[in-house]
């Protein structure tokens, strides 16, 4: 694997510090770079506790209320948020658990909401409850989202991911959060709000990245829109030259299995030939019982996909001339046959530059230090290890042919497009490309 997702849902502060340095720990025996991603929790409304368990019928009118608003009414659904009146818009509807029940509103008082059951489906107590198209009255960053922050911040975690983004300011009060603690971790946002969709190109220039994360999308759009969202999503992230992953039961059945379903080994593939940067495994690695099958799985699927002819490099103007020489060499390894691309870089800015253009071939960045090439794990074929950066052009250049021969097994007389800077181990723009020969 490349990443691990720690889940700020599950888990003390203690147990979220644990993980992270077992990751740290298990990356380290392996010898090579795996990065950390804190996925922050969001804001979250569920049903009362008092909610008895039961099935709403199509057609079933439906009392929601708070605070003391039953008026007695047994079949009431209480929802633990005060202002769940004040959220509707004409737009809303609401939807509890996984997709069903799904109820259209008829009428909204100050303490009730009258509702239509539109698809039937079971409520019971601390169901999570979601309103779609809804009033931003909900913090875009909760105050647990905020102590999780802070623990993310020191275990120098590499990624974050913020849940229910709704508009880029979203994403920059994660920023601001992120600066004030001191923390140099690149933000993810999550697409799972149909409010998202509306402001996506705003957002992804506001994140490092991009999730695709089609359960609570599903659930709030309906699972039909799920496929048209994930495919302008990978769209877009590629165009802006940010990483996007893509989420959510994509080996779902690997829960219970030792293999997955057609379907599922398709769904994976589709997503790479897309142009998506990482795929992610959630409850087949977090709670299914064959957790080391699902990732070699996963893996196996991945490389299918990128050996097929079918998959085409994008058509991408470079946005400035420093882009416009990554350009370059990718166009160069893809003229001369090369095996690889060999991308120093003390940054990984020219390493992401370079992974816009999805290539066919592996991209081996040659990073200053571990925290860059953590952070490079999740782009598209970028294959990060680190380097230390001779001060002269020609020796970098025989060192790093040197050092991808060995660590991943070229064949004597590969071709490999190498590039470098005009200041070897300072950022600064990529001047030089060249073709060596391990």
């Amino acid at each position: 694997m490349d990443c691990a997702r720690l889940n700020c849902s599950h888990g003390t502060p203690d147990e979220l510090r644990r993980r992270c340095r077992e990751v740290r720990e298990a990356a380290a025996t392996a010898g090579r770079p795996v990065s950390v991603l804190f996925d922050l929790q969001g804001p979250k409304i569920r049903l009362d506790g008092s909610v008895r368990e039961r099935t709403l019928r199509e057609g079933e009118e439906v009392l929601l209320t708070v605070a003391d608003g039953s008026g007695g009414d047994p079949d009431a659904l209480g929802v633990a948020y005060p202002d769940l009146p004040r959220l509707l818009t004409e737009r809303s509807e609401v939807v509890i658990g996984d997709g069903a029940p799904r109820l259209v509103v008829l009428d909204v008082g100050e303490t009730r909401v009258r509702a239509l059951t539109r698809v039937p489906g079971p409520v019971s107590a601390r169901k999570g409850v979601n309103i779609t198209h809804a009033q931003p009255l909900l913090p875009a960053i909760t105050d647990k989202d905020r102590a999780d922050a802070a623990i993310a911040a020191e275990c120098d975690a590499d990624f974050i991911a913020l849940s229910f983004v709704r508009h880029a300011d979203d994403v920059l009060a994660l920023r601001e959060l992120l600066t004030g603690l001191g923390s140099r971790a690149r933000v993810v946002a999550k697409i799972e709000k149909v409010e998202a969709t509306e402001h996506l190109e705003d957002i992804v220039a506001a994140s490092d990245g991009v999730m695709v994360a089609r359960g609570d999308y599903g659930v709030e759009a309906g699972i039909e829109q799920v496929p048209a969202m994930q495919k302008r999503t990978i769209r877009m992230a590629g165009e802006q030259g940010k990483l996007v992953i893509t989420a959510t039961q994509m080996l779902e059945s690997m829960v219970s299995s030792p293999l997955p379903t057609r379907a599922e080994a398709a769904d994976v593939f589709n997503a790479i030939i897309d142009g998506t940067s990482a795929v992610m495994l959630s409850a087949e690695t977090s709670v299914g019982s064959y957790p080391v099958q699902a990732v070699a799985t996963m893996v196996a699927i991945a490389r299918s996909a990128e050996e097929q002819e079918i998959y085409c490099e994008p058509h991408l103007q470079p946005p400035n001339a420093d882009e416009a020489v990554m350009h370059a060499a990718v166009a160069l390894a893809r003229d001369t046959n090369a095996v690889a691309l060999v991308v120093p870089s003390s940054t990984g800015g020219t390493v992401r530059a370079c992974a816009r253009y999805r290539p066919h071939r592996p991209i081996y960045a040659l990073c200053h230090c571990d925290r860059v090439a953590r952070q490079l794990t999740l782009e598209w074929g970028v294959q990060p290890s680190v380097f230390t950066h001779p001060p002269r052009a020609q020796k970098l250049l025989r060192h790093a042919v040197r050092h991808v021969s060995e660590r991943y097994g070229l064949a004597n007389g590969d071709p490999v497009v190498i590039t470098a800077g005009p200041r070897i181990g300072s950022s600064g723009a990529t001047n030089l490309i060249t073709l060596r020969f391990a």
